[in-house]
């Protein structure tokens, strides 16, 4: 679909495809996702008008704005150009590694770095390396979160599979919502061109991230307790053949 934009002696053809969410063309405060935009406009709309009426008030609209910066931070971040290494796909702790036979995507023994990503870090996952997305997976699971914020006997939640083709290898991105979890959102679909820190989805309170690569493809760096930041830490190194 094109959108057609006029002005004044001027005229503009506006792509907008009818896969992407239209909130990605509203109005976006520098380093907050755009749904940030109306509770902060609230907050400080609110702080004004109290200002005049009710001064002992306003603290709490200044609040719910800092709030706000918080859980919808979404910062631009500048990937390291480096065609054979893996970057971190969420902010968080990594919570280890472990070795399994990975079936849905890459079929083989693979290793998966583990990352706690709590409530409080950045809600955004990025795409580890460049490469096109050939699997997604979106859907319910009863996978208990063991993470140590996870509350026990928590709801069932959702999982978010994504499976990238690189030049050099496949990797599969695992995302597990957590017991806070509000709403986890895709940002790509099937047959997409990413590049290594490209946002692929947002997983809003805390979620399991959990990148997993065939065993002998990637020399991995981190060690358990790494804090990280999505898109810029270098995670691991494609072993030369």
């Amino acid at each position: 679909m094109l959108c057609v934009a006029c002005v004044p002696g001027a005229c503009y053809n506006v792509a907008m495809p009818n896969d992407v969410p239209a909130s990605l063309y509203t109005f976006r405060i520098p380093g907050l996702d755009p749904e940030a935009t109306p509770i902060v406009g609230l907050g400080i709309g609110l702080a004004g008008l109290f200002l005049g009426l009710r001064p002992r008030l306003v603290p709490w609209p200044l609040a719910l704005t800092a709030a706000a910066a918080v859980l919808y931070r979404d910062p631009e971040r500048a990937t390291p150009m480096d065609d054979g290494a893996l970057f971190a796909p969420a902010d968080g702790l990594v919570a280890g590694t472990a070795e399994l036979y990975e079936h849905r995507f890459l079929h083989t023994d693979a290793l998966q770095l583990s990352i706690d990503v709590s409530p409080l870090d950045v809600a955004v996952q990025r795409s580890p390396a460049t490469g096109t997305i050939e699997y997604l997976d979106h859907r319910m699971s009863d996978v208990q979160a063991p993470w140590r914020w996870h509350i026990r006997g928590g709801r069932a939640g959702e999982q978010l599979f994504v499976g990238i083709a690189t030049d050099w290898g496949p990797l599969l991105l695992q995302i597990t919502a957590g017991t806070l979890t509000a709403k986890m959102t895709p940002l790509v679909t099937s047959g997409d061109r990413v590049h290594a820190g490209d946002r692929i989805a947002v997983v809003r309170f805390g979620c399991r991230v959990d990148l997993l690569a065939p065993r002998d493809l990637i020399e991995w760096k981190p060690a358990p307790g790494a804090r990280l930041r999505a898109g810029v830490s270098p995670i691991g190194q494609v072993v030369p053949l």
